[in-house]
């Protein structure tokens, strides 16, 4: 395939910007009512927030509601089953909100919620603004995307993979999607969604997709 400019992919990186609300939790009664209530780039934030913060190490817990859960207010059941949510089984923020709450409720509900924290282990509702930036990194064909994924900052992998799917509602990464349109190769599009990236580090996901692109470079 050429190089035509209209099929190219261009490469973005990220930098997320972190402001404080005026939410925080004290308890699974207060958290319960943050999720409800602040807005869905917080929730966004703090479902995703481990991956910038542990790029070659995945954490015990993928988000940050969870490590709170276990750490700090000792509720391993409940952490363990937001921790075991796929958000990439969603394409909206709004609809990963309500599945949350649904867990939330029903724990509280069975009478197995925990008491409060003690003072300074509160939790605190961030929400990002995510600054996108135009690198002068492209590829027009798959050798050459293979070496874009050698060189480009975990950061750009980041927001092709998890930014565009769920911030931005789109049914697929932007990897899988120009794989597919631009390069016509729908198995290697469908393999890479077919990954999943939050058992993963950011480093462990560049080297998944270079090991994927290479078996398809003749």
């Amino acid at each position: 395939m050429g190089n035509d400019k209209s099929s190219q992919f261009m490469f973005w990186d990220c930098v997320q910007l972190i402001e404080l609300t005026n939410r925080k939790a004290t308890d699974l009664h207060d958290l319960l009512e943050g999720i409800k209530e602040v807005p869905p780039n917080s929730i966004f934030l703090h479902m995703h927030q481990s991956f910038l913060k542990y790029h070659f190490v995945h954490p015990e817990y993928n988000n940050d509601f969870s490590e709170w859960l276990s750490r700090k207010l000792g509720d391993d059941i409940l952490a363990e089953k937001l921790s075991e949510l796929d958000p990439f089984e969603y394409t909206s923020i709004e609809d990963l909100r309500k599945t949350m709450i649904q867990i939330l409720e029903e724990h509280t509900c069975n009478g197995l919620a925990c008491g409060k924290v003690a003072k300074g282990d509160e939790f605190y509702f961030d929400q990002s603004i995510t600054l996108e930036t135009l690198t002068d990194i492209k590829a027009g064909n798959l050798v050459e995307f293979k070496e874009c994924l050698e060189k480009i900052p975990l950061s750009s992998i980041y927001y092709h993979i998890f930014e565009a799917r769920l911030r931005l509602e789109k049914k697929s990464d932007d990897f899988s999607y120009w794989i597919e349109d631009s390069l016509g190769l729908p198995e290697l599009a469908q393999k890479i969604q077919q990954m999943d990236p939050y058992v993963l580090s950011l480093e462990d996901i560049r080297k998944e997709l270079i090991n994927m692109a290479d078996s398809y470079v003749s």
